[in-house]
C-alpha cells in the first residue's frame, strides 16, 4: 500500500474511477460517424452513442452531475467535440428534432465529407 492506505476491508471491491474522457476518444467519435446515414443531426448522433457506448456515456453524464442540467451539458460538449471532425463532417443547417428527453429541440445538421 502507498503512504499509509489502508488495504480494502474483506469481502470488499476496490473500483477504479472511470476513466475521465473515455467517451470523447478519437475512435469512439469515428466510430459512430461510421455508423450514421451521408447526413444525419446531432441527436442521431447521441441516440447511436448511447447505443454503442452505454457505460462510456453513463459515465460522462454522471460526470455532468452538478452541473444545472447534465444531459443539455453533456450533449453541449458532443455537439463541441463533433467540430474538431471537419475532416469526415461538415455543418449544413439547424432544424429541429426529437432529444433525448423525447422533446422537440433545435440541433445541428451534418454531412458525411467524401473522400477523395
Amino acid at each position: 500500500m502507498k503512504n499509509g492506505e489502508k488495504p480494502p476491508a474483506k469481502g470488499s471491491v476496490k473500483r477504479r474511477p472511470a476513466p475521465e474522457g473515455e467517451l470523447f476518444r478519437e475512435d469512439v467519435f469515428e466510430t459512430i460517424i461510421a455508423h450514421l446515414e451521408d447526413r444525419f443531426d446531432s441527436h442521431d448522433f447521441i441516440f447511436e452513442m448511447m447505443r454503442r457506448f452505454p457505460r462510456e456515456y453513463t459515465a460522462s453524464l454522471y460526470e455532468c452531475r452538478r452541473s444545472k442540467d447534465p444531459i443539455q451539458t453533456l450533449h453541449a460538449k458532443i455537439g463541441r467535440k463533433l467540430l474538431e471532425f471537419g475532416d469526415l463532417i461538415r455543418k449544413t443547417d439547424r432544424k429541429s428534432s426529437r432529444n433525448a428527453r423525447g422533446l422537440p429541440s433545435g440541433n445541428q445538421h451534418w454531412e458525411k465529407i467524401e473522400a477523395e
